[in-house]
C-alpha cells in the first residue's frame, strides 16, 4: 500500500482483511518454526506435534457441520492444519473470521485515516516469518537431507509403481547438487529479507522460488499446497505495494524509489533494543537450523552405510524350492534399508517391512511384524563366502536354509553414472 497520509478506503478494508487473514494463519508457520527449534533440545519425535491444535476440534467441527460440510469429525480426523480435513476447515474458518473481523472493523474503525505504524509491524513480523521458514528448507536442502538419496528398497521400485511424491523426491534425491542448488536459493531470499535495504531483493528472489516450490506441491500432489501457498500470499501481500514501481523502473525505464521510511522510536533505548532482537533472534535461530540438520545429515550417512541387498540363490524348506512366483514361502530378496529395517522381497517383488533387531555377537537377526507384534522371526546367520550370507531359522511356521548372495548397491547404474559435460 502507498504510504500516503489517508488511504482510500479501498486500502483500509483491504489491510484490514490481510491482517486478519494472514496474521491468523502465519500462527501455523510461528509453530513450525519453534518445532524445529525444539528438535535441537529433543527428540523431535517425542513432541506431538498435533497436540497443539486438538483444542480447536470441536470448534472446527461445529464450523463445518454449520458452514462449510467438508466432513471433518475430529475422532477420525488428523488433527493438523495441513492438506487434509482439518486443514482445510482450518483455513476456511479463518477466511470467515477475516472477512466478519474486517466488516466490524471497517465500522468501529471507519474514521482512521491511515495503518501506517500496524502496517510496518504487521509487514515486519511477516517479512521475518518468512525468513526463518524459509531458511529452514532451504537448509533442508542445502545439507541435504529434505529429499534424500533413495534407498536400496526405492531403487528397486518400478516408476509406475510409485506415486508423483515418490517420484519427485527420489528426481530431487539422486542429484544432491541440484537439491543443493535449489536449496542455496531459498537461503539467499531468506538472509536478503532480514535487513530492510534488501528486503526487496529478497521477496523477488523469494518469489521465483516459491511460485515453483507451489507449482510442484501441487503437480506432484506433495501434502503442503495449503501451506506453501500461504507462504506464498504472504510474500505477494508483501511484495505488491512495490508493483507499480518496479513497473515504472522495469518496463518504463523511469527512476523512481524503492525504499520505504522507517518507523523509528523517540527513545534510543527502544530503537537499539528492536535492532537488538531482529539480528540476534534469526542470527539464533539460523544457527540452531543449521546444527539441527547437520546432525540429521549424519545420521542419513550412518543409515545409507547399513544399506545391504541380497539375492537369494538356494531356499530350503524341507526341500529346495524352485523360484515359482505362484510361491508364497520362498524369498527373492532380502534388503536391509537402514539398521533398524528389514524388506522381504516375495516372489513377485512385493514387499513387507519388518522391524530388524540385530545382535552381531551371536550372528542373529529377528524380524518383527509393524502390524502383528506378535510376529517375530528369529534367524541365524553366517558368511561362506565374502559376498555371501547363509541363513537359517524359522518362517512361516518352516524351517528354512537360506543362501543369498550380495549385490553391491554402487553397481546400480543410477549410482554410478558421474556428471559429465561431453556425452558422444
Amino acid at each position: 500500500m502507498r504510504a500516503g497520509s489517508h488511504w482510500t478506503i479501498w486500502q483500509k478494508i483491504a489491510f484490514r482483511f490481510f491482517f486478519l487473514f494472514l496474521g491468523l494463519s502465519s500462527i501455523v508457520a510461528w509453530h513450525l518454526t519453534l518445532y524445529f527449534i525444539k528438535g535441537i533440545f529433543s527428540n523431535s519425535r517425542d513432541y506431538d506435534f498435533m497436540n497443539v491444535y486438538s483444542f480447536l476440534g470441536k470448534a472446527l467441527h461445529w464450523f463445518d457441520r454449520i458452514f462449510f460440510h467438508v466432513g471433518y469429525d475430529p475422532k477420525i480426523h488428523m488433527a493438523l492444519p495441513g492438506d487434509n480435513h482439518y486443514g482445510v476447515v482450518f483455513y476456511l474458518a479463518v477466511f470467515m473470521i477475516a472477512v466478519i473481523g474486517t466488516i466490524v472493523w471497517s465500522i468501529l474503525d471507519r474514521n482512521r485515516p491511515n495503518y501506517k505504524k500496524l502496517s510496518y509491524w504487521f509487514n515486519l513480523c511477516l517479512r521475518y516469518m518468512l525468513a526463518l521458514v524459509l531458511f529452514g528448507y532451504g537448509m533442508d536442502k542445502l545439507v541435504p537431507i529434505q529429499m534424500p538419496y533413495p534407498d536400496v528398497s526405492e531403487l528397486l521400485t518400478p516408476l509406475g509403481e510409485e506415486n508423483r511424491f515418490s517420484v519427485l523426491w527420489d528426481f530431487m534425491g539422486v542429484s544432491p547438487g541440484f537439491q543443493m542448488y535449489t536449496g542455496a536459493c531459498e537461503l539467499i531470499g531468506s538472509l536478503l529479507l532480514t535487513s530492510r535495504r534488501t528486503a526487496l531483493a529478497g521477496y523477488m528472489v523469494l518469489l521465483i522460488v516459491l511460485l515453483n516450490v507451489v507449482a510442484f506441491n501441487f503437480f506432484y500432489n506433495i501434502p503442503v499446497k495449503l501451506f506453501s501457498s500461504l507462504l506464498l500470499a504472504s510474500l505477494l501481500y508483501l511484495l505488491i505495494p512495490y508493483m507499480y514501481r518496479l513497473v515504472q523502473l522495469f518496463f518504463y525505464e523511469k527512476p523512481v524509489f524503492l525504499s520505504d521510511v522507517p518507523f523509528r522510536f523517540q527513545s534510543n533505548v527502544k530503537t537499539y533494543t528492536l535492532k537488538t532482537i531482529l539480528i540476534v533472534v534469526p542470527l539464533m535461530a539460523f544457527l540452531i537450523f543449521t546444527i539441527l540438520n547437520v546432525r540429521r545429515y549424519k545420521r542419513t550417512l550412518a543409515n545409507s552405510k547399513n544399506e545391504k541387498l541380497y539375492e537369494v540363490l538356494v531356499f530350503i524348506s524341507k526341500d529346495t524350492l524352485p523360484p515359482l512366483l505362484t510361491d508364497t514361502v520362498r524369498w527373492r530378496r532380502l534388503l536391509f534399508a537402514n539398521a533398524d529395517d528389514a524388506i522381504i522381497c516375495n516372489m513377485k517383488d512385493e514387499k513387507t517391512w519388518y522391524k530388524c533387531n540385530r545382535d552381531t555377537l551371536n550372528k542373529t537377526f529377528t524380524l518383527q511384524d509393524g502390524a502383528d507384534s506378535s510376529a517375530k522371526f528369529l534367524f541365524h546367520y553366517e558368511y561362506p563366502q565374502a559376498d555371501q550370507m547363509n541363513v537359517t531359522g524359522t518362517w512361516k511356521g518352516n524351517d528354512v536354509n537360506i543362501l543369498m548372495k550380495s549385490i553391491p548397491i554402487d553397481s546400480m547404474l543410477i549410482k554410478k553414472e558421474k556428471l559429465v559435460l561431453m556425452q558422444d
